[in-house]
C-alpha cells in the first residue's frame, strides 16, 4: 500500500491568482492593443519597427508571466523561456538592423550613381594607358630567329643560315629516291 501523504508533499505549492490580476493584465493587454494601433498612425522612419516589437515584447512578458503561470512557477522553466526569447531577439536582430540601414545604403547610391561612373571610367583609362606603357617597355620580337635580346645587351644574334632545298632533286614522300651517282 502507498502513503498518499507522502506522495502529495512531492510535488510542492500551487500558487492560486486571484482573478483581479488576471483582469488587470486583460485591461493592460487591451491598453497596449490600444497604444500600438495609435503608434502605427505616426511615421518613426526605421524606428517603427522597434517601436513595434518593444511593445509586443512587452504583451509577451504579460502573457508569459500571468497567463502561462511563469512568475509562480519554477525558475528553470522561467530561465528555459527567457533564453527562447533572447535566441528569437538574436534571429530578428540582424534582419532588422538590415531594414533599418536600407535607407541610408539607397541614398549613397543615388547621390553618388554619377560620379561612381564617372571615377570607374577614369581609373579603367589610366589602368589602360599603363598597360600600354608596359607594352612598349617590352623587348622586341627577333622575327626571323624567335629569339628576343636581353634588355641593356644591344641586338639579339642573327639566325643561322639554313641552306636552301632544290625542289626538283628533294625526293617526295612515298616515292623511290632516284639512286645517287657511282663514285669513280
Amino acid at each position: 500500500m502507498s502513503n498518499h501523504d507522502s506522495h502529495s508533499a512531492d510535488h510542492g505549492h500551487h500558487h492560486i491568482t486571484p482573478m483581479w490580476i488576471y483582469h488587470g493584465v486583460f485591461g493592460a493587454l487591451l491598453f497596449l492593443t490600444i497604444v500600438t494601433v495609435w503608434i502605427a498612425q505616426f511615421d518613426f522612419g526605421s524606428a517603427n519597427t522597434f517601436i513595434a516589437m518593444f511593445v509586443a515584447t512587452i504583451k509577451a512578458t504579460f502573457v508569459g508571466l500571468f497567463f502561462m503561470h511563469l512568475l509562480h512557477d519554477e525558475r528553470i522553466n522561467m530561465m528555459t523561456f527567457g533564453f527562447g526569447l533572447l535566441f528569437v531577439a538574436l534571429f530578428f536582430l540582424f534582419p532588422l538592423v538590415d531594414i533599418g540601414s536600407r535607407g541610408y545604403i539607397e541614398e549613397l547610391k543615388v547621390s553618388n550613381s554619377g560620379t561612381l561612373q564617372e571615377d570607374e571610367d577614369r581609373a579603367q583609362a589610366k589602368h589602360a594607358e599603363q598597360y600600354k606603357e608596359a607594352l612598349d617597355k617590352l623587348p622586341t620580337l627577333n622575327k626571323t630567329s624567335f629569339i628576343t635580346a636581353a634588355e641593356g645587351e644591344g641586338a639579339a644574334p642573327p639566325a643561322p643560315e639554313v641552306p636552301a632545298v632544290d625542289e626538283a632533286a628533294a625526293p617526295v614522300a612515298g616515292q623511290d629516291a632516284a639512286p645517287a651517282p657511282a663514285a669513280e
